[in-house]
């Protein structure tokens, strides 16, 4: 690779499925060496997880997989076994940072914990990412994104104000992993200052992630409102509160924000002559009968396409967007012009348009500069070049299944 932010790192992956892997992809998004670690056979679970194209399974075709496994090299290997657990300590010698997503109880019967393997390397940043953290009541609880989102009250669905039956507001999380991405994002930012640390004098350090609390603190602001106000609020509290959300208009919707914006938001109307009232007027007021608002403005939006409202929102400064689904951000001008996407060819799968990194680096830009891997494909890389394992060795230890 060329030189990027972090060409100089190198990074040990013994993780799958989202949120280890996307650490992963966004160290090596700013050219970290990034090699992953996937069990002989099998593989990363992620690659039996679609969406596939045609809808026909495919292990080497994953969509999932293939986002998440971008710019990294990828072994085989059983560290279950006596050998494989030999060259996995190799691997942890080489490494600056290991990323982990087993069990507590599972690395601890492995001989894999932090306190083992900071013997091999002094330096090293060893991330561990659990359901619970490595401590506490729940520290052997099993978790996935779901119950992620649960625990760390990302997804609730207690009655909103007014409603009678509970269940009419049932729980409801954000789709597509997004606790497990957002325990990645969490775990590559934690990472980042391990490294910062070390740079600056100290020693490697063990980071204990728990993916219950990165949920947890993206949810910091429902949880202000609890420990300051005593109020448990609902999903429409925010909105009913303070305003501006979802309006339907004539083909779709639009989110417009109103708080702040309010003189400019009926400008943008028109003036109407209900927006001189003093219910409405009065901001000291306004909150109480945003119920009211809401429904006014709705009569306005349904009367416009999401595309003239938006570019009246554009014209008058009122933060709006339309509200777009996937096909729609795919074909996004602003993305396109930023060069988001970006298209990239797989032996296997071919070439498909990805996501690129969300942030642009003046002096050292991340890319994508390579497909995620096969399954093992990098095993003669990895073993003979670069541990200088025989060929012969290699062939042994495929056919024990170490590999």
């Amino acid at each position: 690779m060329s030189q990027r932010a972090l060409s100089d790192l190198k990074v040990l992956e013994f993780s799958d499925f989202v949120s280890g892997p996307y650490c992963g992809k966004l160290l090596s998004n700013m050219g970290a060496q990034v090699i992953k670690v996937e069990k002989p056979g099998q593989g990363d679970k992620a690659r039996s997880w679609g969406p596939f194209p045609q809808n026909l399974p495919h292990p080497e075709k994953s969509g999932l997989f293939l986002f998440l496994n971008t710019n990294k090299s990828g072994v085989t290997l059983n560290a279950a076994t006596a050998a494989g657990l030999k060259i996995f300590k190799e691997l942890v010698k080489w490494a600056d940072v290991l990323i982990e997503d087993h069990a507590v109880k599972e690395m601890k019967e492995l001989g894999l914990t932090y306190a083992a393997l900071k013997k091999i390397n002094p330096s090293l940043v060893m991330l561990s990412i659990t359901p619970f953290g490595q401590t506490g009541p729940y520290k052997n609880y099993k978790g996935n994104d779901l119950i992620a989102s649960h625990a760390g009250t990302e997804a609730f669905g207690n009655p909103d104000e007014g409603v009678k039956e509970p269940a009419a507001m049932p729980p409801l999380k954000v789709p597509n992993h997004a606790a497990d991405f957002m325990s990645g994002l969490t775990a590559a930012a934690c990472t980042l200052g391990a490294l910062v640390g070390r740079k600056n004098g100290g020693s490697g350090q063990h980071i204990d992630l728990s993916k219950q609390e990165a949920v947890a603190s993206i949810t910091r602001q429902q949880l202000a409102y609890y420990s300051v106000m005593e109020e448990n609020p609902s999903r429409e509290w925010g909105r009913k509160k303070f305003g501006g959300f979802l309006y339907p208009c004539k083909d779709g919707y639009v989110v417009i924000w109103i708080g702040p914006h309010y003189p400019l938001v009926v400008k943008m109307m028109g003036d109407p002559e209900w927006s001189k009232e003093p219910m409405f007027a009065d901001p000291l007021q306004r909150n109480s009968y945003i119920v009211e608002l809401n429904q006014l403005i709705t009569v306005w939006t349904m009367e416009h396409t999401a595309a003239e409202i938006n570019a009246l929102a554009l014209e008058h400064g009122v933060p709006c967007s339309l509200v777009r689904n996937v096909k729609d951000l795919a074909g996004d001008e602003q993305l396109a012009f930023r060069d988001f996407w970006q298209e990239v060819d797989h032996a296997a799968a071919g070439k498909i348009k990805y996501p690129g990194p969300p942030f642009k680096l003046s002096a050292t830009p991340g890319v994508i500069e390579r497909p995620a891997p096969l399954l093992g494909e990098h095993n003669d890389m990895v073993y003979c070049g670069m541990l200088h394992y025989t060929r012969e060795q290699l062939v042994r230890m495929r056919q024990g299944g170490i590999i």
